[in-house]
């Protein structure tokens, strides 16, 4: 029979945000958004 860990989960590195011109998604790393990514961070982040 299978146990529950009691380990606290860790927190996701990475967010997702859907460009709403093109209708991609994007993912960035969290520590490089604060509370919503800016259009200029998603785009910097495409042509890289």
């Amino acid at each position: 029979m299978a146990k529950a860990s009691q380990k606290p989960l860790q927190p996701n590195p990475f967010r997702t945000y859907r460009d709403p011109k093109t209708g991609l998604w994007v993912v960035l790393k969290a520590s490089a958004m604060e509370a919503k990514p800016r259009l200029s961070q998603v785009e910097k982040t495409i042509s890289d």
